[in-house]
């Protein structure tokens, strides 16, 4: 700049600032946060602010129209924390939680720091379950009518048939075909007059299938349905499924308690087939609580996702809680790795492969931890993420997350943890021990 007495140069004098300044003179360049109801989960990175997260008030506000969330991020990100800051939290505030299939066991301790219990499924664990209980009995239909004695018996008449054929299917590795569908009600309606006024059971039901395969008196391809069937469901007293599903159920199933955790750690080394059937029986259970008006709010949380959505059975009934989840008053919570793990469902342009992307794109809520920069690609494309919310990804530090809320509100929280909570959610604590304290990486 030149004047009279010469030319001189202006220069901006330096300073420094913190983001929440910015944040309040700059308002256009931070993200509108949820409001004030809800449980805190972490500091809002670029506005400064307290994140608070609560999915019934976020759905009442019109902020979300479903009742759903994936939950990503690489192994060490932080989302496991974050998934636990979430359910605890939402429990104090009187919501209740259902951890299905944890694979890990690590829900155990939380199940305990909130007061719940822990469902241990597998070889030689000392819980049963009987996939002919009857359940929980709401107080009305789903119509709202009251729940009469008749309607109850159909209802769970039709839920045991259901679940029969699944375990059918999976020992049978085919479909439950012609007369065997006859056999199986024949087989299970003699199982349970017989068992009046108690519940009936596999062994039970088994010796009917004996029974009606060696009659005479009957239908020849019924006689033969039900020797195929009681080839199939002999597995379960006799073989490898031993002890698992063959009496009453021993397990505490109480749909009180604030939060219930299925532990399937024993399963990680069981058959194909076990797994299946163990999520099966888990699975109609969870059902018969969450569909029941009676229960009050809960989270379902699908720990290790994929290992969900690589069985037909628990992908469907994944499908069922994403659609009707507002009907159920539940919020599901699916953890997964990478969007990539969707695809174990099956191989491209498969029906199971189809029912994995559904539940993608009827989620309202996104939470992305730090991806491998291999997987970095797939999730810009499939969420739409914009350059610089990409970039907030690629970067983000150990417990750091990218929210996406609804079709129009991104927020990066940083997750907080409470040192009461800290030895609870810390997942690493084992890998610590075996290297002689060391911090994990």
């Amino acid at each position: 700049m030149n004047n009279l007495r010469g030319g001189f140069r202006l220069r901006q004098r330096p300073f420094s600032e913190t983001a929440f300044s910015f944040a309040t003179a700059y308002p256009f360049l931070a993200g509108a946060n949820l409001g004030h109801k809800g449980a805190y989960i972490g500091e809002d990175v670029y506005g400064g602010g307290a994140f608070v997260f609560d999915p019934w008030e976020l759905y009442e506000a019109k902020v979300i129209t479903g009742m759903s969330m994936i939950l990503m991020g690489a192994v060490g990100s932080g989302k496991s924390t974050c998934a636990k800051s979430v359910v605890c939290r939402l429990v104090m505030l009187g919501r209740k939680a259902l951890i299905l299939a944890d694979r890990k066991g690590e829900w155990d301790v939380v199940a305990q720091f909130l007061g719940g219990h822990t469902i241990k499924v597998g070889p030689g664990q000392p819980d049963r379950v009987n996939p002919l209980d009857e359940g929980i009995r709401p107080s009305v239909t789903p119509d709202g009518e009251p729940m009469t004695d008749l309607r109850w018996a159909a209802m769970v008449r039709a839920r045991r048939l259901n679940l029969l054929q699944t375990i059918g299917e999976i020992l049978l590795d085919r479909a439950v075909q012609g007369a065997e569908h006859t056999a199986l009600s024949m087989a299970l309606d003699l199982a349970v007059e017989s068992a009046a006024p108690g519940v009936p059971t596999l062994p039970g039901f088994i010796e009917h299938l004996r029974q009606m395969s060696v009659s005479t008196d009957g239908s020849r391809s019924v006689a033969e349905a039900a020797e195929r069937l009681l080839h199939a469901f002999s597995r379960c007293t006799q073989g490898d499924l031993k002890g698992m599903f063959d009496g009453e159920t021993t397990a505490n199933f109480d749909p009180e308690l604030p939060i219930i955790t299925v532990n399937t750690k024993a399963l990680v080394g069981a058959s194909k087939e076990a797994r299946k059937i163990a999520y099966a029986c888990t699975g109609s259970w969870a059902e018969s609580m969450v569909t029941n008006s009676d229960s009050g709010q809960r989270l379902c949380v699908y720990e290790e996702g994929w290992d969900s959505v690589s069985d037909e059975a628990s992908l469907t009934r994944m499908m069922e809680a994403w659609k009707l989840a507002r009907d159920y008053n539940i919020f599901n919570v699916l953890i997964i790795h990478k969007l990539g793990d969707l695809d174990i469902a099956g191989d491209a342009g498969s029906k199971m492969a189809a029912m994995a992307r559904s539940l993608l794109g009827d989620t309202t809520v996104k939470v992305i931890y730090r991806q491998e920069t291999a997987n970095l690609a797939v999730t810009e494309r499939e969420l739409g993420l914009t350059r610089a919310e990409r970039e907030d990804v690629n970067r983000s530090a150990q417990g750091t997350g990218l929210w996406k809320v609804g079709p129009y509100r991104t927020v990066s929280v940083k997750n907080q943890r409470t040192t009461a909570e800290v030895p609870v959610f810390d997942t690493d604590a084992k890998m610590r021990s075996n290297r002689g304290g060391e911090a994990a990486a």
